[in-house]
């Protein structure tokens, strides 16, 4: 084929891909498109601000039907009464008391201990020395100290008596009676108090 034919067949091509292209956007008249219409803004939902009751805990669910252990009020009462040291105690001397492991080791027994009894809530019966009823938290404080440093397990709680806040200190807990004998005897010797054993009181 001649070149300038193919030239020529090849331009019209082009005019004719051309026209294709632009014979719709000059002779075509665009249609009109709908206009876009915007829908109201939806009223605001309502959101209900009551408050929320706070979620109940699986403890207190079951505390109801639970029993409480069995404490001896009247017993505690008397105790606190017996072992009242006056407000002004002063520092408490315990340089002449012997430590725990001594006595202890003095007391050492041949048999086994017996197994725990229950009281009539299925709870184990434990015991503390109450060592002293003092008025402050302080006095508290120094006496379960000073019971430590001889590697007595001391610990102090807070109770109310005729409304007035007061502290007893106590040795303990343990689940016989008879392991504060030495102990009891000690104590006493050394504080010039008349210590008790009673049932232990459950922190709360």
């Amino acid at each position: 084929m001649d070149s300038v034919v193919r030239q020529r067949l090849v331009g019209t091509l082009v005019l004719v891909a051309l026209g294709v292209v632009f014979w719709p956007i000059i002779f075509v008249e665009p249609r009109d498109q709908q206009p876009i219409e915007l829908s109201p803004m939806p009223a605001r939902p309502e959101i209900d601000t009551s408050p929320i009751a706070s979620p109940e805990s699986p403890e207190a669910k079951v505390r109801a039907q639970v029993a409480e252990p069995e404490f001896d009020e009247l017993e505690q009462a008397r105790a606190d009464e017996l072992t009242r040291l006056p407000e002004d105690l002063g520092e408490v001397g315990l340089a002449d008391l012997q430590a725990a492991d001594a006595i202890e080791q003095v007391s050492s027994r041949e048999q086994p201990p017996a197994a725990p009894a229950l009281d009539a809530s299925g709870y184990a019966q434990a015991w503390v020395l109450q060592v002293a009823a003092v008025s402050t938290k302080g006095q508290a404080d120094a006496l379960v100290a000073r019971l430590i440093d001889k590697g007595y397990p001391a610990f102090s709680n807070r109770f109310q008596r005729d409304g007035v806040d007061r502290w007893r200190v106590q040795i303990g807990p343990k689940l016989e009676k008879a392991a504060f004998g030495d102990i009891k005897t000690e104590v006493d010797r050394v504080l010039d108090v008349d210590s008790m054993v009673v049932r232990y009181e459950q922190p709360s």
